[in-house]
């Protein structure tokens, strides 16, 4: 029983936020500023408009939401101004015809809730807007004008002005209901609008919002899981290799024998200083013809009146090569770059010590991305 107990009261316990610190600078001064100036303005007109209710707290409450979640579906401004509009005309319709307070107030909040979810405009501080005149005995319809509405817009330019001064869209930008078709993307529309109701995080969290959660989680497992990998876990630490000075037919059975389809040149110090691949046969010798390969590779391998040619007449040079210590993430742009689809992979002093090959990247792409391919599947 006690164990039940202490973890009753450990999942009450709160998560800690990952908010960073700017970020809640940036929301609390921005609501403390926007409710200074709602409130100044709103006292300073009450003498004009010949009322005592010049401010509603639940204002306040509407300044968070807007500062602190902007992305929010709840803080938007369609739910700020219609939400308090539904809740105001509530409240006093109710104050009007049932004299009795908590009757008044029950059935505001009662009436309120559906009409927000009907019109989309649900905005938690309206409830809050809809109790006040309930609870007040308010009977005036201007009151929803002023303070409600103006207090309400101004609250909302203060909140686009502030949040896009500070580098935050407000309200934020919706991407186009139509994509190109030249995106792909691992999930469509209905699998993010499925997700958010099998949830019931509809009015959570936006279906772009939850778009972009999940590309960046991607791509954040996918630097993580590429960042952790050095190129010496994935090579092959014991390549063949040959010397400038090796005869191309050497090479040529060599490479034929164990079938491989490169070769790393280096020097008397084991430092590579070049490349020897399949491709530089085809291009040097006039292979890439299609007529009679057999014969021009037999003239172009075989002794003439000079001495026979070497690895060094069609080598690449200098050869691109990675070091053992960097991150696999790194090999993607040398492998794009280049032509080769084999590279030495050198240690500090630019000695060879493996081999990775294009196939050894993306067999190593494909490990990582096999555990969302699994989840997506369940």
């Amino acid at each position: 029983m006690p164990a039940l107990l202490r973890h009753w009261f450990d999942s009450l316990r709160p998560k800690s936020l990952a908010i960073a610190r700017p970020e809640m600078l940036r929301a609390t001064f921005g609501a403390t500023l926007s409710v200074l100036i709602v409130s100044s303005l709103s006292l300073y007109l009450s003498d004009f408009a010949h009322t005592h209710h010049w401010l509603v707290a639940s204002l306040a409450a509407s300044a968070l939401l807007i500062f602190l979640v902007p992305t929010s579906p709840l803080a938007q401004p369609w739910n700020v101004l219609l939400g308090n509009l539904v809740g105001a005309l509530t409240g006093i319709s109710c104050a009007i015809f049932l004299p009795h307070p908590i009757a008044a107030i029950t059935m505001a909040v009662c009436l309120s809730m559906p009409v927000m979810l009907a019109l989309r405009c649900v905005h938690p501080p309206s409830l809050a807007m809809a109790v006040f005149p309930a609870i007040n005995g308010i009977q005036n319809y201007d009151f929803v004008l002023f303070p409600v509405m103006f207090d309400s817009s101004l609250l909302i330019m203060l909140g686009m002005l502030y949040n896009r001064l500070t580098g935050v869209a407000y309200p934020p930008v919706h991407k186009p209901a139509t994509r190109a078709v030249t995106t792909p993307s691992r999930f469509t529309d209905q699998d993010y609008d499925a997700a958010l109701s099998h949830y019931k995080q509809t009015l959570n969290i936006s279906h772009d919002d939850l778009e972009k959660l999940v590309s960046y989680v991607h791509q954040s497992a996918f630097r993580r899981n590429l960042g952790t990998r050095r190129c010496a876990s994935l090579m092959n630490d014991a390549p063949l290799s040959c010397q400038a000075d090796t005869p191309l037919q050497q090479a040529w059975d060599l490479m034929r024998e164990r079938r491989i389809k490169a070769l790393p040149v280096l020097d008397q110090n084991k430092q590579v200083i070049g490349i020897l691949a399949l491709s530089d046969f085809l291009q040097r010798a006039g292979l890439d013809q299609p007529d009679n390969l057999r014969q021009r590779l037999r003239r172009f391998l075989s002794p003439r009146q000079r001495s026979a040619p070497t690895v060094a007449d069609i080598m690449t040079s200098p050869a691109v090569t990675a070091n053992a210590n960097w991150s696999v993430a790194e090999l993607i742009p040398l492998f794009s770059q280049g032509r080769h689809r084999h590279m030495p992979v050198v240690n500090d002093h630019q000695e060879l010590v493996g081999m990775i090959t294009q196939s050894d990247l993306m067999l190593e792409l494909f490990r990582i991305l096999q555990p969302a391919r699994n989840i997506q599947g369940q």
